[in-house]
Order: C-alpha cells, then sequence, then structure tokens
C-alpha cells in the first residue's frame, strides 16, 4: 500500500472542523466545553492562527525528512486545537521515526477523534485499520527480537594457547634461574673490581705521592682521609667480588643441575636459594636434592 502523505488543513475546513469538533465533545463531556471548542473574539482568532503556522511549519519540516521536528510542531498545533487530522500527522511522523507504538496509538486516536468529530468514520478507515494492523505486528516482532537479544547465551570462545597444556619440561627453571643468576653474579664482580678497585688503586697512589715527598702538599687530616676511603673501597671491592663470586658460583650449579634433569627427564624436588650473610661473608645457600 503506498505510503498516505500528511493530511491537508487549510484555514477554512480547519475552523469549521474544529468548532465541530468542539460541538461534539462539549456534548460528550459537558463539563469540559471550553477546552474542546475555542473562545471567541481575538484570542481564539489568534490561537487558530498559531496553530495553523505549527501545522504548515511541521509539513515544512516533515516534507523536509526532519521527523522529529515535525512532530513537535503538530504536537504543538494539536494543543493549541484538537483535530483528527492532527492525530494522523502526529502517526506519519511517529511512523517516520519508527516509534510504531506510538504510531498506533495516534493512528487509532485519529479514527476515534474523526468519528466523534462528524459523526462518521473517515474515507480511509480501512486503509488506517491495515495500517494499525501491520504495525502492530511489527511491534510484536520487535519486542519478540529484543527478548530473544537478552536471553541470548553468551558465546563461550576457547582459544588455544601454544605451549598450554603441555607438561612443564624438567629442568626448565633451573637452568632459567641459573643463568639470571650467573648473569649477576658476573656483573657484581664486575662492578666490584672495575669501580672500587679502580677508586681504591687511585687513593693509593695518591698516598704513594704523599710518602715520597708531598708534592701536592696533602695535610695529615687530608691523608687520614684519604687512608680511610681507601681502606673503604678495598673493603667494598672485596664484598662485591665475594657476593658476585657466590652468585654466579650458585647461577652456574643450578644451571648445570638443571642440564642433568632436562637431560635425564626427571622431577626431582626443585632445590632452594637462601641467601646468607654473617662475619665471615655473604653467600647463598642450596638446599635441595641433586
Amino acid at each position: 500500500m503506498p505510503a498516505r502523505p500528511l493530511l491537508p488543513v487549510s484555514c477554512s475546513s480547519f475552523a469549521s472542523r474544529v468548532l465541530a469538533l468542539g460541538v461534539g465533545v462539549s456534548l460528550s463531556i459537558g463539563s469540559l466545553p471550553a477546552i474542546a471548542a475555542p473562545a471567541e473574539g481575538d484570542e481564539a482568532i489568534d490561537t487558530e492562527a498559531r496553530a495553523m503556522k505549527a501545522y504548515r511549519d511541521g509539513q515544512e519540516a516533515y516534507d523536509a525528512g526532519r521527523y522529529a521536528e515535525a512532530l513537535e510542531l503538530f504536537l504543538e498545533a494539536q494543543s493549541l486545537y484538537p483535530s483528527p487530522d492532527f492525530h494522523y500527522n502526529i502517526g506519519k511522523c511517529h511512523e517516520a521515526l519508527e516509534s510504531y507504538e506510538q504510531a498506533v496509538v495516534s493512528y487509532k486516536a485519529y479514527l476515534r477523534s474523526y468519528n466523534s468529530a462528524y459523526g462518521e468514520d473517515p474515507a480511509d478507515k480501512v486503509n488506517i485499520e491495515n495500517k494499525i494492523e501491520r504495525l502492530e505486528k511489527q511491534v510484536e516482532a520487535d519486542k519478540a527480537a529484543a527478548e530473544a537479544e537478552r536471553n541470548k547465551k553468551p558465546e563461550v570462545i576457547i582459544k588455544t594457547v601454544p605451549g598450554e597444556g603441555k607438561p612443564p619440561q624438567p629442568g626448565r627453571a633451573l637452568i632459567i634461574t641459573g643463568g639470571v643468576l650467573t648473569g649477576v653474579g658476573v656483573a657484581v664482580v664486575g662492578i666490584g673490581a672495575g669501580v672500587f678497585g679502580t677508586k681504591a688503586g687511585q687513593i693509593s697512589n695518591r698516598l704513594d705521592d704523599v710518602y715520597s715527598g708531598n708534592p701536592n702538599r696533602v695535610t695529615l687530616e687530608e691523608a687520614r682521609q684519604l687512608d680511610a676511603d681507601g681502606r673503604a673501597a678495598e673493603l667494598n671491592q672485596i664484598l662485591m667480588i665475594s657476593l658476585g663470586s657466590a652468585v654466579a658460583v650458585t647461577g652456574v650449579a643450578l644451571l648445570a643441575v638443571g642440564l642433568v634433569k632436562k637431560k635425564n627427564g626427571s622431577k626431582k624436588e626443585l632445590p632452594t636459594v637462601t641467601p646468607t650473610a654473617g662475619p665471615e661473608g655473604a653467600g647463598l645457600m642450596i638446599r635441595g636434592r641433586f
């Protein structure tokens, strides 16, 4: 069925329809005649003019595809002067905006108000009823689709990560830990020998100059401070080399054990590594079965 255009409303027919509607409504609900029929005088004419302007602006907005704006203007016109034609035009806007449930309400209001205003059904009653039936089916279909979407169970996607689920490789943890500790130990030894060793050597050379004639005129207090700094540098050098060596040896041991376990494929209990420190030095204690 081709889409029906908006109902045209002329000024003369508009006034006569509104008057007839006002009479019909006042007969049915005599307690509200002022709402149904316009008042006499300039105020009534002004209200009619405002309603016609809102209608024409709404028709222009509808033709331009601005359906939301047209809907607001038709609702304004309807609030100023009740008219069956406005109900129809409001329904057309709701339908264009895909508010099908509201469109059905407006189309039914059009049929009721037309019969109430003119005492007969509109010529397009059958077409409007067919439209209402079609829209009601669309409303039910939309509700069913929305309900199905709400009840839809989330899809569970299981992805297999490469390597996941494989049994742990024997000795892998020991090999990694041993390699890391070996590298750290070597780095600590290098820092101890390079930084503190170099500093201790420089201080020793300055003290040798003091003892061999003191060409730089170093005072006794400065000489004592140089001696103290040299001893501290030597101590730090010894501690760093000792600790780094202990870490490196531990790393080599763990690396060797890991390689053996990997070769044999055994699952022995992993050894534990505990840092230790005491008056005689620092180191790492390894406990476990090898």
